[in-house]
């Protein structure tokens, strides 16, 4: 535990330095995020042994709960501009009182939640058409991770709160420890070893929420003992300030919008897809699990760039800004366009890993070379709306959701999907075409410059 105790100072916000900073902010997401995706993938793998309809139902109510934490995770979303831009101005306490309410926040959310989804998981699951079988499946892996969503609402505040100080180190080291235990705990629940009972699909869901659990201890320790770059007294969580927490409702409130569009447009899209039946479910499953290691550099370059934008505006210099958005986009760029040759040229290898059905392979392969086309607009649309969000700008983006969602990703994957009968691989078209266009949307609205004069 002693590599935990690191303090990681401001950074040092020059044009010489950005590289470094870029690198220093991005490469321990980037880590962090396939650690992350090394879990889904391995839940997949070890599901994969019980069947095309354990697939399915993972899955699809993986999906669910993924949803439903980031809608409500996506209220604190502001925390991290807000802690960035004072961080840069060098005013700690005020960083100090906001991270605090974020935890206060998630706690509370929690609790009004975790009813919902326990009581509700199988009316959720059929709502999203799933057959019968796929339903009784996923409700007991919805529920038990339902019941512990508090805990994945309070990793993801205290992650943000870490990396509004420039802190990234931390966060992917508690991944680290959370993916070990989830692993450990599939393979013990999942097939029974030893004097544990084989749960199958509910050894998932119990492994998942072990982890969730001693992850939230670790960062809580880490925030609360101070042995980190922002110490938050644990007193202090229990100390409502409703003007910090107005600040950031009406801070993260855009970007809450978003999210519960973008949400809402990814269910309706699994919707679409589940529709189509059991094997293109999970077959685009198994397509998104792939699809999914391609978003980590996209990923990690929007935190970095959200992170540089905030502390630079904070540190009035808006030139340093801009050239850490075009930078960390050139990065982006580069990395998933090697990813979109790679889904080109491997994606039968790449697929078979997760031993599919024949019938399931053949779909499967087909959304990953088209998931290859839309590599590009995706780097250039995370880095960019990263940057926006991180001066604050959260309308922007949710703009571009709002018009993307309702206008075209989900009426146009419906319509290639189900209308005109292409199936599973008109779905992922229709996804593919809607990314292309928030790219270009985000780049002129970045252009326009309104993110330059944001108050937060």
């Amino acid at each position: 535990m002693q590599s935990f105790n690191i303090y990681l100072p401001v950074l040092d916000l020059t044009e010489k330095n950005l590289n470094k900073n870029i690198f220093k902010l991005g490469v321990p997401v980037i880590i962090e995020n396939l650690l992350h995706m090394s879990v889904f993938i391995s839940d997949t793998i070890m599901v994969g042994r019980l069947g095309t309809g354990a697939i399915a139902a993972v899955g699809l109510a993986g999906t669910v709960f993924f949803v439903i934490s980031m809608v409500f995770s996506s209220l604190n979303v502001g925390t991290s501009s807000i802690i960035a831009r004072h961080i840069g101005a060098k005013e700690k306490e005020i960083a100090r009182v906001v991270g605090a309410q974020s935890i206060l926040m998630s706690l509370i959310l929690g609790i009004f939640i975790t009813p919902f989804l326990v009581l509700y998981a199988g009316k959720i699951l059929v709502l999203m058409s799933a057959e019968p079988h796929v339903t009784e499946l996923g409700q007991g892996y919805l529920q038990i991770l339902g019941g512990f969503l508090i805990f994945r609402l309070i990793i993801l505040s205290c992650s943000g709160i870490l990396r509004g100080t420039g802190d990234t180190k931390t966060p992917m080291k508690v991944t680290l420890i959370i993916n070990c235990i989830n692993i450990l705990f599939n393979w013990i629940l999942i097939f029974g070893v030893g004097p544990f009972p084989k749960l199958g699909v509910s050894g998932v869901a119990w492994a998942t929420a072990i982890a969730y659990i001693a992850g939230t201890f670790l960062l809580c320790g880490k925030l609360f003992t101070g042995r980190c770059a922002l110490h938050i007294p644990i007193l202090s969580v229990a100390r409502i300030h409703i003007g910090c927490i107005r600040r950031i409702v009406r801070i993260s409130l855009p970007a809450a919008i978003d999210a519960i569009l973008t949400q809402s447009g990814f269910l309706f899209f699994t919707k679409i897809v589940t529709i189509l039946g059991t094997i293109p479910l999970a077959a685009h499953q198994i397509a998104v699990r792939i699809e999914s290691i391609s978003f980590m550099p996209g990923f990690a370059f929007a935190v970095s760039t959200a992170t540089l934008v905030g502390q630079s505006l904070g540190a009035k210099n808006v030139g340093l800004a801009k050239l850490s958005i075009r930078r960390n986009g050139t990065f982006a760029l580069i990395l998933m366009g090697g990813f979109a040759l790679v889904f080109l040229i491997f994606p039968v290898q790449m697929a078979r890993v997760f031993n599919p059905e024949s019938s399931v392979l053949s779909q499967a392969v087909a959304c990953v070379m088209i998931a290859a086309i839309e590599q590009p607009a995706l780097a250039v649309y995370m880095v960019y709306a990263g940057g926006l969000r991180g001066a604050g700008d959260t309308i922007s983006p949710m703009i571009i959701t709002i018009v993307g969602t309702l206008c075209f990703h989900v009426p146009v994957s419906y319509l290639f999907g189900i209308t005109l009968g292409w199936g599973l691989a008109g779905v992922w078209f229709g996804s593919a075409l809607d990314w292309i266009l928030r790219a270009i949307a985000i780049y002129i609205l970045y252009k326009r410059g309104r993110w330059k004069s944001i108050k937060v």
